[in-house]
């Protein structure tokens, strides 16, 4: 009975073992098959991934290579100078001091990176802030040198904007535009394009610019030359070109109307000099030129030498103001202008010399002016807040045909003039500065000594 039921269930897993072991194998293959699809699902979607990688990778290479071109190359000032402070490739169109002495600070500027603007092309913003303190002296006999602030005030002297916008390697705008100028409310100081590389070694700048020969300075007083001829800007058009170690300029400009200007900060004892805010559309258009030479001595120094001229005409409001408001000019209507100049300079280690002299013939009036400075820069190492001292001293002298009449209103107008600065100019830090600068003011009034030497104390913060 027992062997007789042992051999049933025998038989009995006997024909079922071969429909478990099908159906198992069914499973295992459905497995591997999803499995595979899964596999071929995760490949598709790393690829993908990849592909998205690259991509985006090429791009930010593309990205880079147009922001690359878009930096600006290394230009010297300065603009220059000033600049030179600056540039000159850039600034800049700039004077032969600034071509030949250029600001480390403004060399620097030129490899910040370029901010990008609406329209797709870059720039870059920068400025400066000045406050002071001046004071000058008392004068109560002269009627022309009474001081409008005795003693002493604390001044807004300047707080000024400037634009650099890149269009190319070989085109750019600058642009100045002081919101405080001098106390006198805003002004556009410069505004031109730059058009560089081009044949002949050659730059060619338009619009609202310097002039060519205006030397850098580091004080804050300009000299007695400065004040007489180039302090301000002019509408025109300038050309340089460079066949080492010669240089050429040509300009084509407005000419600036002939005006009255303060000597210092003080707005008393006024010299013959140029509109600063007069474009002057009158019919006198300027023509100017300008050949100079730089040599390389090596340990020795480096020279730079030009000579310029400029030759246009007067306007009748140039003619209406040597009548009217220049004391013993007379009722000539001569309407020509011719002005020839030479500036030299000569920098060695940490000694900088300048020397400029100008003489210009303005109708009948014939006005002569030149000066001399020096200075020194000591670096200063292991000093928190400073970092170098620059102390300078410049002589000038002014001249004119005029005869010295002293107690008329606008007497000074007829002055000859002589001026000592004594100057220290501090680097606290990069780009802060405090200068202190003393100017001994000596005049031939036809009369009494005139006491309006002056001094001031100036924080100037560019950024």
């Amino acid at each position: 009975m027992t062997r007789g039921i042992f051999l049933s269930l025998l038989i009995v897993f006997a024909a079922t073992s071969p429909a478990w072991s099908a159906d198992e194998k069914q499973t295992v293959e459905q497995r591997l098959q999803k499995l595979e699809e899964e596999n071929a699902q995760l490949r598709s979607m790393i690829e993908k991934l990849q592909e998205r990688l690259n991509g985006s990778a090429n791009q930010n290479e593309k990205a880079a290579d147009e922001s690359g071109k878009k930096k600006k190359k290394k230009d010297g000032a300065q603009e220059d100078a000033d600049s030179g402070k600056k540039d000159d490739a850039s600034k800049k169109d700039e004077p032969a001091k600034d071509e030949s002495k250029k600001d480390a600070k403004e060399e620097e500027r030129k490899d910040f990176p370029w901010l990008p603007s609406l329209d797709n092309e870059y720039f870059q913003l920068g400025g400066r802030l000045r406050f002071g303190y001046f004071d000058v002296e008392n004068e109560k006999r002269i009627p022309s040198a009474i001081p409008e602030n005795p003693g002493g005030t604390f001044d807004l002297d300047e707080f000024r904007l400037e634009l650099e916008a890149d269009f190319s390697e070989k085109i750019r705008l600058y642009t100045k535009f002081d919101a405080v100028h001098e106390s006198s409310g805003s002004e556009l100081t410069e505004a031109y394009v730059e058009f560089s590389d081009l044949p002949f070694s050659s730059t060619f700048t338009a619009g609202l610019q310097e002039p060519f020969y205006r030397p850098s300075r580091d004080t804050r007083y300009y000299p007695l030359a400065g004040r007489a001829f180039w302090r301000d800007r002019d509408l025109g058009v300038i050309w340089k070109s460079e066949f080492d170690p010669v240089y050429v300029y040509g300009s084509f400009t407005n000419g600036l109307s002939m005006d009255d200007q303060e000597l210092g900060q003080d707005d008393s004892a006024p010299m013959i000099s140029i509109d600063r805010s007069d474009y002057d559309f009158d019919n006198n258009r300027e023509f100017s030129g300008g050949v100079g030479v730089k040599w390389d001595f090596g340990d020795w120094g480096d020279v730079d030498l030009m000579g310029f001229g400029v030759f246009g005409r007067l306007g009748r409001d140039d003619i209406s103001f040597l009548q009217n408001e220049v004391p013993g000019y007379g009722v000539s209507r001569n309407a020509s202008r011719r002005w020839a100049g030479v500036n030299l300079e000569y920098d060695i280690s940490h000694w900088d010399f300048f020397a400029q002299a100008i003489h210009g013939r303005d109708g009948e009036l014939q006005r002569f002016a030149w000066y001399l400075e020096g200075s020194y820069k000591f670096d200063i190492e292991n000093i928190k807040y400073l970092k170098s001292l620059r102390p300078l001293v410049r002589y000038g002298e002014y001249d004119t045909n005029l005869t010295a009449l002293p107690y008329a209103f606008t007497g000074s107008l007829t002055w000859n003039r002589q001026q000592w600065l004594f100057a220290l100019i501090t680097e606290i830090t990069n780009d802060v500065y405090f200068h202190t600068e003393y100017a001994w003011n000596l005049e031939d009034t036809g009369g009494p000594d005139v006491d309006n030497n002056e001094v001031l104390f100036l924080l100037e913060v560019e950024f």
